[in-house]
């Protein structure tokens, strides 16, 4: 008897979810309160007081077209793991799995593990300031240890057991899960900005060495500018400026484009993903540049671009024995109010949890739909019929989660910034050009594609416009991160674990195609057809 070429008729997925669930997973993925942990020392730091808000609206046009090109793949392909199902029905199955495992690697290990330890760090820090508020020196400790590479290493294997359990037993608690964060993001967004507003660079310094002043005279706010500044090599300016911070600046707009994976889920793909697409970008440029201007209002730009600079060049020895991290300085401003700082550093946590487990999530889909068109076993693509999720998949990206946190605990942040500024921007490149060539290619399927995805313009198709604009413009903001040795030099070792995915990737495609090809099934027949829902 013949075997069919996917797994089954229908995927058993239901879809759950609409455009306000989508709109806030996608705003989830672009900006969250945990991502502004050591966010803004970082940037201004390496990028020597690059003016961000600037630098995000001229991000902001490769994104355009990149949100463009994957509204078309979902609208187009609403499946899970949709920019996966679009190159592998476009290009070869092996490119289109190959890409897509890279891809939700890069993410996965920049955005969730990155977001996890990001996590600990401002959980780190929300203990050790309340630890220096209340002379409590257990919280203190407590808080040096999650600091460490150990302690977050913990608390990423926690919730990411945690977040699994959330993802197997169905909508309801992701729904809940979702909304609850969000509404506690909402006040913590308030608070925040709140904080800000109240201070001024003179009122901060006063602040700053009243609290941290039993550290030592070294860390007062003009010592530690002091220090900081003999090797800073001065404030940059200009176009040059701009065009150099903008694969930094792309890391505060990526991620919104993920939801597609989940595209399979939703209701109403017409109207939920451009909804979700467009407004979280919208939302994530206001909400990082108002809060980087606030920030450089409260603390004073100089400041935190000198000091930044010294804890990018050297976090051992700048003159702090912890980051100086967004949580400390608005505990900081709301000093001696400790009520404030509680509910700050409260909202600050509670509210971040929607958006680790957002990239968990999505991250599971592509384990799915590989196995629903058999490249990885079948196994991983079964549905729960009582929750109508893929258990299997989700436990094994709790796996994932556990063995890449600890690959992360070893290497550290410079692994993920070069896999986040230039293997996430470059990754981009083969999606952008699979919708340029889709219509020559698939012609079938460009001529029965709905509304303005079948549409021409001057004698070329529209989509094949938006496709090489987004190819030609990430393999730009690609280029001028390579040849930056601030991102580069130090993270060699990124680009060899790249190569390792790809090179990984191609073995398990051919390896589990003739693995059922001396079944008696070719798989490429299934990357004929779009996966059934």
């Amino acid at each position: 008897m013949a075997t069919k070429s996917f797994v089954r008729d229908a995927t058993g997925l239901v879809k759950e979810y609409g455009p306000m669930d989508f709109l806030l997973f996608a705003s989830a993925a672009v900006f969250a309160l945990v991502f502004t942990t050591t966010q803004f020392p970082w940037f201004y730091g390496n990028t020597l007081g690059a003016d961000l808000p600037l630098s995000l609206l001229v991000a902001a046009i490769p994104f355009i077209f990149l949100m463009v090109a994957y509204l078309a793949i979902g609208v187009a392909m609403p499946r899970s793991g949709s920019d996966y199902v679009w190159v592998s029905r476009v290009f070869h199955p092996a490119a289109g799995f190959t890409w897509s495992l890279f891809y939700m690697f890069s993410v996965f290990y920049v955005a969730y593990v990155g977001g996890v330890f990001a996590f600990s760090y401002a959980f780190s820090t929300a203990l050790t300031v309340m630890g220096l508020i209340s002379s409590n020196a257990s919280l203190t400790n407590l808080g040096s240890f999650l600091g460490g590479s150990l302690g977050s290493f913990y608390l990423a294997v926690i919730f990411t057991l945690i977040f699994g359990l959330f993802a197997v037993f169905g909508s309801k608690l992701v729904k809940g899960l979702l909304y609850v964060c969000w509404a506690i993001a909402i006040i913590g967004i308030g608070l925040m900005w709140y904080i800000l507003s109240t201070s001024t660079p003179a009122t901060f310094a006063a602040k700053w060495d009243s609290l941290l002043g039993s550290l030592g005279s070294g860390v007062s706010y003009n010592a530690l500018y002091a220090t900081n500044s003999s090797s800073f090599p001065g404030v940059a300016t200009g176009t040059a400026a701009i065009i150099g911070a903008l694969p930094l600046a792309s890391l505060f707009l990526l991620g919104g484009n993920y939801v597609n994976a989940a595209a399979g889920e939703l209701k109403n793909v017409k109207r939920s993903i451009p909804i979700a697409l467009f407004l979280s970008l919208v939302f994530g440029i206001l909400y990082w540049s108002v809060t980087s201007a606030l920030t450089l209002n409260a603390v004073g730009s100089n400041w935190i671009t000198v000091v930044g600079h010294g804890w990018d060049s050297n976090p051992n020895g700048y003159g702090l024995p912890f980051p100086p991290s967004q949580p400390l300085m608005l505990a900081v401003i709301a000093y001696p109010n400790t009520a404030l700082v509680e509910a700050m550093l409260f909202t600050y946590l509670a509210g971040s949890v929607a958006t680790m487990f957002t990239y968990f999530w999505l991250s599971t889909k592509y384990f799915f739909a590989w196995s629903f068109d058999r490249v990885l076993p079948s196994r991983f693509a079964t549905v729960s019929e009582r929750f109508h999720t893929p258990y299997v998949a989700t436990i094994a990206m709790v796996v994932v989660g556990i063995l890449l946190s600890a690959l992360y605990a070893l290497l550290g942040w410079s692994t993920a910034f070069t896999l986040g500024t230039v293997m996430w921007d470059v990754a981009f490149i083969v999606p952008g050009a699979a919708i340029a060539v889709f219509p020559f290619i698939r012609k079938d399927l460009f001529s029965n594609a709905p509304g303005w995805i079948s549409k021409k313009l001057g004698g070329l198709p529209v989509v094949s416009i938006i496709g090489f604009l987004t190819a030609v413009l990430f393999a730009w903001l690609g280029y001028i991160a390579y040849t930056d040795p601030i991102i580069t030099t130090p993270t060699t070792l990124s680009f060899e674990v790249a190569a390792g995915i790809i090179v990984l990737g191609l073995i398990i495609y051919f390896a589990s195609a003739s693995y059922h090809k001396r079944r008696g099934l070719d798989v490429s027949l299934a990357f004929k057809q779009i996966p059934p829902d």
